[in-house]
């Protein structure tokens, strides 16, 4: 399987390199972009005979340097040969920053709390970077006083170290050494607010070894062979990196611990055990008994960060197959690949692209999540100018660190409400409200995000779209490269110091105008009942300078209570969010029905009630009931109350059956299907009494008599009425 990802990482490679040299390939959001400063031997800080205030201005100076490039870590010396760059209880100042090892500075200094404190100033995380076993670089320089103080290891406890070729280390195989480099390391990570712990590739040195004391003391069942001292070895370094992750882990599990060892680990045609290089390149594993992928696989360490120092094509050691088979090692943990900046302009590296290449190659790896430069001085000297290069292109945006979520996945709260406002020269001023504060180290917030783009909904993790990191958690920025015309959307999330965000604020833009909204008239014939328009149907031409994003009309639909004229509103909304609106006038036409019912006059007999009255036992026992329509409506429908003729046409007639008051309701109906209704009232009189058809007349002095029907005409003559009285 990983032969065949191998290939295809090689496949690959010439694709990711023709991208290199047009625009290059897309800026990851999340990306290690690391530089080693070396304090040994003064390679890029400090300079012995300078004062403090001397070494603290250049020191600003490379870590302005380092941000102006693109660069958002640093990796800086601390301990090289046994010694220290800030007050250790354990070992002596270091020669390389005061000329003199063990002698304190003049005035006194931490230099380490000052390279924290200015590197986080400039949003950058800091690695403290150690030398675990080295202890003297030149054998020959170990008896100058001034390069080897009283107090070194080397004087102290000579019994700790071994002498390999013209070096000299700090034994692996001794318990009391391996308790000593802890204590150097937890006092560095209690007693400092480091991001890292960082390891470089010292551990056993080329050359005979000469530790059958040590191994003798504690062989811990390996055996005497050739194999087996090996893998006691291998066994010595193991012990001391698992239990520096433990203590660290332990002490302070935000703080990352990783090691950048050579660049091969193993040789072997089978990745399952090693890459393809040459035989004769050095391999850690058995050169250095380092085995860095158990480290990695076994999650001992954060990241692993080989130092791939050959170019690509370069024989027996390939950049190009190299990188795919770290790639494919990285176990679910970070790798970032160590670069041999120090090697430009040198034979075989005379491309002023090699770099740019090898981090394009590193990008197109899934499991690559950045690099480290070695080292600062080799970026100040741009050689081929492939600095500038990464400065103006390949660095050109900024990244957040790969994520760690193996260590924690909490998260900051969200910043407070994002605004914007114009300042001069057209410079985009944000400005936003603080994350909530928190006493968990992992939701506090380290620094603020700040994203661009063309679409309102900003998706955070797309390439490209992040703007800025602040250097702090400071709640504004300004946004200088705004061209007159050009429109975004920001937003802003809070980072904590593993670059876990919190959920972004809401989206603002540098559109600060309101659009022009311009209304016409319209007229709409109902239909069925109904009439609609749309927002664009009384848009008049509403303009905006970045262009209208969406129109609102205050109401859209109309029906036949609406006939007549309407005020309607007009929203229209910026591609900024900017709105504004203005008025049009609608005007619903058609005719509202306006029905009415009159009752037909009976002709006959006299009851002295109204016409709309009938009594049950006298007289006529129906009533016709005729509608009309002043609005020209021809066609009725009638209520389907019992007893009439029909429901359908201009009249009706109604037959009583019992006493009671009826509703007789007609329904008119314009062309345009507006509908309208009349009522009329109908009073049935139950007058009937007695025996014979007898008739119920109420007199007019208010007396009751039931009289024979031939008789009730003279009473209703006389001011009578049919039925009883009150009726």
């Amino acid at each position: 399987m990983k032969k065949r990802l191998l290939a295809a990482a090689a496949a690959m490679l010439a694709v990711s390199f023709a991208h290199a040299q047009t625009d290059g390939p897309a800026s990851p959001k999340r990306e290690m972009r690391g530089v080693w400063i070396s304090t040994h031997l003064s390679l890029d800080w400090p300079n012995r005979t300078q004062t403090p205030a001397q070494q603290q201005a250049a020191l600003r100076a490379i870590l302005d340097h380092n941000k102006a490039t693109g660069m958002n870590a640093a990796f800086f010396q601390v301990r090289s040969q046994s010694d220290a760059m800030y007050p250790s209880p354990y070992e002596p100042w270091s020669y390389y920053l005061t000329n003199q090892q063990g002698s304190a500075p003049n005035p006194l200094w931490d230099p380490l709390q000052f390279a924290i404190g200015e590197t986080r100033a400039r949003g950058m995380e800091f690695h403290a970077w150690i030398n675990p076993y080295r202890a003297v670089a030149t054998v020959a320089n170990e008896s100058n006083p001034a390069q080897y103080a009283s107090n070194h290891v080397s004087k102290t406890h000579p019994d700790w170290l071994l002498t390999v070729g013209t070096v000299k280390i700090l034994n692996p195989g001794l318990p009391q050494v391996r308790d000593h480099v802890v204590n150097v390391i937890m006092d560095i990570v209690s007693r400092y607010d480091v991001d890292g712990i960082h390891f470089d590739d010292y551990f056993y040195p080329s050359g005979a070894i000469l530790d059958d004391a040590a191994y003798n003391a504690d062989p811990r069942g390996f055996p005497a062979t050739t194999a087996g001292r090996a893998d006691w070895r291998r066994d010595n370094i193991d012990m001391l990196i698992k239990r520096v992750n433990d203590e660290i882990r332990a002490a302070k599990p935000w703080v990352k611990f990783g090691v950048s060892p050579s660049g091969i680990y193993r040789s072997s045609t089978d990745p399952d055990i090693g890459s393809p290089t040459s035989a004769g390149a050095s391999q850690h594993y058995s050169a250095m008994f380092a085995d860095t992928r158990k480290w990695i696989r076994e999650g001992w360490v954060d990241y692993l960060a080989p130092q791939v120092y050959w170019y690509i094509g370069q024989a027996g050691s390939d950049y190009g197959l190299l990188v795919p088979w770290w790639n494919d090692n990285a176990y679910e943990r970070h790798m970032y690949i160590g670069l041999a900046d120090y090697k430009m302009n040198t034979a075989g590296w005379t491309d002023p692209q090699q770099i740019n290449r090898q981090i394009a190659l590193n990008r197109a790896s899934a499991n690559v999540g950045g690099q480290i430069h070695f080292r600062h001085a080799f970026l100040q000297a741009d050689p081929l100018g492939y600095r500038t290069s990464l400065k103006n292109a390949t660095y050109a945006r900024p990244a957040l660190l790969p994520l760690m979520a193996w260590k924690d996945a909490a998260t900051p709260g969200a910043p407070g409400q994002l605004m914007a406002s114009v300042g001069e020269n057209d410079a985009v001023q944000l400005a936003w409200g603080p994350a909530p504060e928190s006493n968990d180290e992992f939701e506090k917030t380290r620094s603020y995000a700040i994203y661009r783009s063309a679409q309102r909904d900003i998706d955070v993790d797309a390439p490209g779209v992040l703007l800025a990191v602040s250097d702090g958690a400071s709640g504004a920025f300004i946004d200088a490269g705004v061209a007159p015309g050009q429109y975004h959307y920001y937003a802003v999330t809070a980072v904590n110091r593993l670059g876990a965000e919190s959920p972004r604020t809401n989206v603002v833009s540098n559109d600060f105008v309101a659009p022009t909204v311009r209304t016409r008239d319209v007229a709409l014939r109902l239909a069925g009942g109904m009439a609609s328009i749309t927002a664009a149907d009384i848009d008049g031409g509403s303009s905006d300078n970045w262009g209208v994003e969406s129109l609102a009309a205050s109401r859209t639909t109309f029906s036949c209570a609406d006939i007549g004229a309407h005020k309607v509103a007009l929203a229209v909304t910026d591609k900024g969010g900017n709105v504004a609106s203005a008025q049009a006038t609608v005007r619903i036409e058609g005719h509202v029905p306006q029905p009415k019912i009159a009752l037909l006059r009976r002709l006959g007999e006299q009851t002295g009630h109204p016409a709309s009255t009938i009594t049950l036992g006298y007289g006529t026992q129906s009533v016709v009931l005729s509608a009309s329509d002043i609005a020209g409506a021809s066609t009725f429908t009638w209520s389907s109350a019992a007893g009439l003729s029909t429901s359908s046409g201009a009249t009706t007639t109604f037959t009583a059956t019992t006493a009671g008051s009826f509703a007789i309701t007609a329904q008119a109906a314009s062309p345009e299907a507006c509908f309208a209704q009349a009522t009329g009232m109908v009073k049935v009189i139950d007058a009937r009494c007695g025996n014979g058809g007898k008739v119920l007349v109420c007199q007019k002095t208010s007396t009751q008599v039931c009289v024979a029907p031939n008789a009730v005409p003279a009473h209703v003559k006389n001011g009578g009425t049919v039925g009883m009285c009150g009726a």
